[in-house]
C-alpha cells in the first residue's frame, strides 16, 4: 500500500429488478469488502450504494430494508423512473462526489470480478485519477 490513509470508498451498484438476487448480490459484495477493509486496502467508513433504476418488481423495497438494516454499510438511491443502466449508474457516481475518496461501480449480476479491485486501489493510491479494468472474457 503507498498511501498512509487508505480510501473511503463507495462501490455503487445499479440494479433494476434484481429481487430474486440482490441479498445474493449484497452477501458476496459484502464479504469481498470485509476482505479489502481487513486488508486494510480501503476504509473502514467504505460502504455500498445501491441505486434503482426504476424497478418494477420488489427490488426497491428489498434495497430499502437493507440499507434501513445496515445504514453504515449500505445506502440506497432510487431513480423515479427506469433511465437505463448507464444513466442509472451515472447517478450513482455523480451522487457521491464529496462522499467519497474513490468510487467504484460494478453490476448486480456479480460478472464483474473484485480480485482486481485491490490493484485498482493501489494504483488509485499511487495517484492514479482514473483507474479502470477491462475484461478479457465473458463466461
Amino acid at each position: 500500500m503507498t498511501a498512509a490513509k487508505p480510501p473511503t470508498t463507495a462501490f455503487v451498484i445499479p440494479c433494476y429488478n434484481e429481487q430474486a438476487g440482490i441479498q445474493h448480490t449484497l452477501t458476496c459484495s459484502l464479504g469481498d469488502i470485509n476482505k479489502l477493509k481487513k486488508a486494510k486496502a480501503i476504509s473502514p467508513n467504505n460502504y455500498v450504494l445501491l441505486v434503482d433504476d426504476g424497478s418494477t418488481d420488489r427490488t426497491w423495497d428489498l434495497i430499502e430494508k437493507i440499507s434501513n438494516a445496515q445504514p453504515k454499510r449500505v445506502r440506497a438511491l432510487k431513480l423515479s423512473r427506469n433511465v437505463g443502466h448507464q444513466n442509472a449508474l451515472l447517478a450513482g457516481l455523480l451522487a457521491q462526489i464529496g462522499k467519497a475518496d474513490a468510487v467504484i461501480s460494478f453490476d448486480a449480476d456479480l460478472q464483474d470480478d473484485m480480485s482486481v479491485v485491490l490493484k485498482m486501489i493501489d494504483n488509485f493510491n499511487g495517484g492514479v485519477e482514473i483507474v479502470f479494468a477491462v475484461r478479457k472474457a465473458r463466461y
